[in-house]
């Protein structure tokens, strides 16, 4: 299990740590003393989240730019905008030691994007991969789910014309915070619901790079 906590040196920020356990249920027991992806200079990580690709684990996170952003709904939409990259780390067959180096598969788009990329997740169908993350501030009606394709796991990724969930989209309102199912039909994400967030299922359908609901 990967998860994201604040430091004890620094409370503002937060790092991706890892722990395991003998049964899906738990107990689980934190990886080491220290975190697992800890970039505090660039502002953190979080929203890690595994891969299994053909005999290989990844772990795909957002180095947290937004914690050292320049204000705006969500920290990092005054310019001169920070990045929050999303990064792919190679591990071992454990699916906790870092191996090899890690690689920027996407960044936001600044404006469009109100600085912020986030909640990365990956599937991959036949040949190509599919990356989908969201967009924008949670907090307002620009929070969307995206995607982006590659032929590569390490990229380039092509992001679609549009993205797969907006706001207004089947009476959506902000959604975001997808995760998709191994199967690369099943999906999770969640989306504003009376004076809160609510839970949604999706079912897409994925076509070379087109992904339909």
């Amino acid at each position: 299990m990967y998860y994201a906590a604040t430091t004890k040196s620094d409370t503002t920020k937060h790092c991706v740590g890892a722990a395991t356990a003998s049964s899906v249920t738990g107990p689980y027991t934190p990886v080491g003393s220290t975190a697992l992806i800890c970039p505090l200079a660039q502002g953190g990580a979080i929203d890690a989240a595994g891969f299994y690709d053909n005999g290989k684990r990844y772990i795909v996170y957002k180095v947290d730019g937004s914690s050292i952003g320049h204000g705006g709904p969500c920290n990092n939409d005054v310019a001169p905008y920070v990045p929050t990259p999303l990064i792919l780390q190679p591990v071992g067959s454990d699916g906790v030691t870092l191996q090899g180096s890690a690689t920027t598969i996407l960044n936001h788009n600044g404006a469009s994007d109100q600085g912020n990329l986030e909640a990365p997740s990956f599937t991959k169908v036949g040949s190509t991969y599919v990356l989908f993350f969201s967009s924008g501030c949670f907090t307002g009606s620009q929070y969307t789910v995206s995607y982006a394709t590659s032929t590569s796991i390490t990229g380039g990724y092509k992001r679609a014309a549009s993205p797969l969930f907006a706001t207004g989209v089947n009476g959506l309102s902000a959604p975001g915070g997808a995760d998709i199912f191994r199967d690369g039909k099943h999906m999770l994400f969640h989306a504003n619901s009376g004076g809160g967030r609510a839970l949604y299922t999706a079912v897409v359908t994925i076509s070379g790079t087109k992904v339909t609901v």
